[in-house]
């Protein structure tokens, strides 16, 4: 029995010592720094923009010489032309081709494809803001459900407690079994709250080990702090510097700079082609022949492409009026997403203050009716509206000021302050948290920043 209830205690231990190790408690900055560094989603996007790059490289290879070589070999068997003999030739024969541009294609093809990476990295850093503005939501979303969770097991305590002293009452025959029912109905109600915020805070925890690549996270227990504001608020500068208003305005580029391209779909081209002929059995078995040196040139002029040409063009010029349009509406999403996140944080501040207020309230009028109910001047009923309300007022006021941390970090995302900037240094936001150029080249973004391909 001994032996049983000593296993029992390891086993206990060795439970506790996992969940202590199955959750990791750190603070905000260094959260976001598991995120850049092992978020996967970020990690794909940084191998999809360095595959962009790649491809630009590889996009451009046509527009070099290409050179080879062809090794042929033959054998006929007893052919009258050789006396009836078997018969073998072959040749070694070296070739380099060009395409030589007449019209300026290479220039605009060359262009569009640095314009197509310079897109796909803006649209990177645009990915990027989103992802560290959900992480911080995410974030405070936890800390306030942990304090909701602290909050609700206060209120079943309280209930728990007013539950025992109506049970006391009731043996002494003070108040009628109808007490005991609405104070016994008043705990399970507090249980099932708790319960629900317990989940509540657990989602949010997968939430935020999701975002960090499968860590598990917890929030460190601190003071809960009511947010300052600390955004510089310009809705010029946010244009200036969103990664999504930037990669739409490159794009629109874009689209101009393919129809330009595409306008040229009959221009002309001129191929140019040497050949060496190092070795061939029998001399004369190809062209040109053995040990000589051959060179052409020809001159392509399409005249017809069954409007081919016209119709791209077209749909060249609808592709720039979309992306013209795009780029104004993102702009005017701009706008909009500041005014709304600025009129959030003002509501959620005079609400935070509000139910202060009416929490000071709500306390000093569940004291004193929890006092009066225990020396019998009280009514139960008075008891229960009292404990209502103050849970009611202090689920408001954390809701009011998660509502604050939202709107801040809305604000943050609106002016871009999560992504870094062109040059690949960190904007406020991410400084705040203790973030700088360094971290850059941890998670793989400094090679795509230091590669400056220039527009031409």
């Amino acid at each position: 029995m001994l032996l049983k209830k000593f296993g029992l205690l390891i086993l206990i231990i060795a439970l506790a010592a996992h969940d202590a190790q199955a959750s990791v408690k750190m603070k905000l900055n260094d959260y976001m720094r598991e995120i850049l560094l092992n978020n996967h989603e970020l990690q794909a996007g940084i191998k999809s923009v360095e595959a962009k790059y790649y491809e630009v490289l590889a996009s451009v290879s046509s527009q070099r010489p290409s050179f080879g070589g062809a090794l042929n070999g033959v054998w006929l068997s007893k052919n009258d032309a050789m006396g009836g003999r078997n018969a073998t030739a072959g040749s070694l024969v070296f070739q380099l081709t060009h395409r030589i541009d007449i019209s300026g294609i290479y220039g605009l093809s060359e262009q569009q494809s640095i314009l197509g990476y310079e897109t796909a990295r803006a649209q990177f850093d645009a990915g990027l803001n989103a992802l560290l503005a959900t992480a911080e939501e995410t974030w405070w979303g936890a800390v306030l459900a942990r304090e909701n969770v602290k909050l609700q097991q206060e209120v079943l305590n309280q209930r728990a407690e007013n539950h025992r002293v109506t049970m006391e009452k009731y043996k002494q025959e003070l108040v009628p079994r109808l007490d005991i029912v609405r104070s016994e109905a008043q705990v399970v109600q507090a249980e099932s709250l708790v319960k629900e915020a317990e989940t509540s805070y657990q989602n949010l925890l997968a939430n935020l080990s999701y975002l960090a690549g499968g860590l598990d996270v917890e929030p460190i227990e601190q003071n809960l702090q009511v947010p300052e504001f600390d955004v510089d608020i310009d809705y010029d500068t946010a244009l200036k510097v969103r990664p999504d208003v930037r990669a739409a305005r490159i794009m629109t580029e874009q689209t101009k700079v393919i129809k330009k391209l595409r306008a040229k779909g009959l221009s002309p081209t001129v191929d140019f082609g040497f050949q060496w002929s190092a070795w061939a059995d029998p001399d004369t078995f190809t062209t040109p022949q053995k040990k000589e040196v051959g060179a052409s040139i020809t001159l392509n002029m399409p005249f017809f492409d069954g409007n081919n040409t016209k119709y791209n063009v077209m749909n060249s010029d609808r592709l720039i009026q979309q992306s013209e349009s795009n780029l104004k509406d993102l702009e005017e999403q701009t706008r909009r997403d500041i005014a709304v996140a600025l009129n959030n944080w003002k509501n959620a501040s005079a609400i935070e203050v509000d139910r202060k207020r009416q929490v000071e309230r709500a306390e000093e009028e569940l004291r004193i009716t929890e006092l009066m109910y225990t020396e019998g001047m009280g009514a139960q009923i008075d008891l229960i509206n009292a404990q209502v309300s103050y849970r009611s007022v202090r689920t408001e006021y954390l809701s009011a000021v998660q509502g604050m941390y939202t709107a801040l970090v809305a604000l943050r995302k609106a002016m871009a302050e999560y992504a870094p900037s062109e040059d690949g240094s960190w904007r406020e936001a991410v400084k705040r948290y203790g973030k700088g150029n360094n971290i850059i080249g941890e998670v793989g973004l400094k090679s795509l920043r230091d590669v400056r391909l220039n527009v031409k």
